[in-house]
């Protein structure tokens, strides 16, 4: 088990654009499976690319990397919600801190909710070489979740609209509590409009607690990246 850190020892670094520059970048949303904390993702690549993976998480909650990878020249970052690679990094995992305790081994407890983005790269000589990188990324997020958290869609978890549009290209299922895995309570359609209760972080990804319309009182959970803001509805 790797060190868990308090958030007030979390060391902010200056992102290291080694390796970043001129390549691709790709952008990954990681989800966990069903009832789990965590995911191993296999990827790889080449020269200046960069893959950028987004995953959601509370403040409190613990999240641990570990990378492994066929060249030793491969490193990640973690950014906080609402940094990109550019801005200040919340750990670079080339160099070590209270939070990065070996090189490729991150682990702490987070500052704030919301999306959190880490990006994978090869060190600035290699990227040159245009050398390959094919690596596994094992993280997962741990540790209690405090009360419903009514906060903002858009800026992490914090205020938040009175109404969600459910813009889903097929039926969203409602669900009895945040996880692919609860039962299934109702099925909304595209356009509905439900009443939000609150929104939260639960495998990886963003969940929201949703009142119907049309049937007062009937609640359920559904997954946020298919809500929208909207307006009241009309009488």
């Amino acid at each position: 088990m790797l060190k868990v850190v308090a958030a007030s020892l979390l060391v902010f670094v200056s992102l290291s654009t080694a390796g970043h520059g001129q390549g691709s970048d790709r952008s990954v949303d990681v989800e966990f499976a069903a009832g789990t904390t965590g995911t191993v993702i296999s990827d790889r690549i080449v020269g200046r690319e960069m893959v950028l993976y987004h995953l959601g998480a509370e403040a409190g909650q613990v999240m641990d990397i570990s990378l492994q990878s066929s060249n030793a020249a491969t490193y990640f970052n973690v950014y906080a919600p609402g940094s990109v690679p550019g801005d200040a990094a919340l750990a670079v995992s080339s160099l070590t801190s209270d939070s990065v305790p070996d090189l490729n081994q991150f682990s702490a407890t987070l500052p704030v909710s919301g999306d959190y983005t880490v990006t994978v790269y090869l060190y600035r000589a290699a990227a040159r070489r245009d050398e390959v990188a094919v690596y596994t990324l094992d993280i997962s997020i741990t540790g209690a979740q405090q009360g419903i958290v009514q906060n903002d869609y858009a800026d992490g978890l914090m205020g938040g609209p009175d109404f969600w549009s459910v813009v889903a290209n097929s039926d969203l299922n409602l669900r009895s509590d945040p996880s692919q895995s609860a039962t299934k309570v109702s099925v909304l359609n595209a356009d509905d409009v439900v009443r939000n209760l609150g929104c939260r972080m639960a495998e990886a990804q963003r969940w929201c607690q949703v009142q119907t319309i049309t049937e007062p009182g009937l609640t359920g959970w559904v997954a946020g990246r298919f809500l929208a803001e909207a307006a009241e509805p009309a009488h």
